[in-house]
């Protein structure tokens, strides 16, 4: 019985310590996309955007890039310091720093949301139908092409 909880409580430990360990947002671009113009390339192929629509698209995404950089620095060091709080079972600094890290992938989100809804506005009404179908139902809160 003991040799099972404490294969549990390693096994709880090495989950627990992956998921400190992966980068804000789990590193996925828009839709998937990644990469710093992976997402925005396959969008214009697909959408076909004009030219004016990519500068407008880029300057919406590395705007939301730029906002999104001080949350996510956040992020990396409450992870870091999260590990610590484990290691020195302090819980109550596990509920602190996890809520840090909720509170600031709560303002990525929102920022990415906000640029995702600055880029649907500039599509033309036949992209928006194309884009919608791509995304079953409109635009998600996923990352902006970075």
């Amino acid at each position: 019985m003991t040799r099972r909880i404490l294969t549990t409580l390693a096994a709880s430990a090495i989950a627990i310590f992956s998921l400190a360990a992966q980068p804000p947002g789990g590193g996925r671009g828009f839709g998937g996309g990644g990469g710093s113009r992976g997402g925005l390339e396959y969008l214009t192929g697909y959408l076909s955007l004009t030219d004016a629509q990519v500068a407008q698209a880029k300057t919406i995404f590395d705007a939301a890039k730029t906002a999104s950089d001080t949350p996510a620095g956040a992020i990396t060091a409450a992870r870091e310091s999260l590990k610590t709080a484990i290691k020195a079972n302090a819980t109550a600094n596990i509920d602190s720093l996890s809520a840090q890290i909720g509170t600031a992938e709560g303002q990525i989100t929102a920022i990415n949301a906000k640029a995702q809804a600055q880029f649907y506005a500039i599509l033309t009404a036949d992209q928006k139908t194309k884009y919608d179908s791509r995304t079953a139902g409109g635009p998600r809160g996923a990352r902006a092409p970075r």
